[in-house]
């Protein structure tokens, strides 16, 4: 992916992407998903349990455009990133695609946690080989522009 034009679009709310959220998301093994629970089972996880999903949803709110990037839908979103989370699970690199499109991405999962228990926690380590990514390029020069 070249670097040229990688643009990012903040969501109104945001001055900044919060690189440093990221990282410590990234430094930390606990779980970025709240606890899953299932209907007539209870939970499946810890309720108990720290995790990091304030900081999790906090940082994929930042970037909150994927409805209007990619169809205009939840459904079309998914329709649009179904296909790169499949290559990203068969081995595929974040690198071909832009810092926009990873974290639509992420912001996708966010808010599916909304209507699907355990999603965050069911795809953390894509979500994390995202975030990496996107952390590498914002430390180097040029980085990407985050547009408000």
């Amino acid at each position: 992916m070249s670097k040229i034009n990688d643009e990012v679009h903040l969501a109104k709310k945001c001055e900044y992407w919060p690189v440093d959220l990221a990282e410590k998301l990234l430094a930390s093994a606990l779980p970025w998903g709240p606890p899953a629970y299932a209907l007539g089972i209870g939970y499946i996880d810890d309720p108990q349990q720290t995790d990091q999903s304030s900081d999790f949803f906090e940082l994929a709110q930042c970037v909150d455009g994927a409805y209007v990037c990619h169809g205009g839908s939840m459904g079309e979103a998914w329709n649009w990133a179904n296909p790169i989370i499949n290559s990203m699970k068969e081995g595929g690199s974040c690198a071909e695609y832009t810092t926009q499109d990873l974290l639509d991405i992420v912001f996708l999962y966010s808010r599916g946690e909304r209507f699907s228990d355990g999603l965050i926690r069911s795809a953390e380590p894509i979500l994390r080989e995202i975030l990496r990514e996107v952390v590498r390029r914002v430390h180097p020069s040029p980085s990407p522009m985050f547009l408000k």
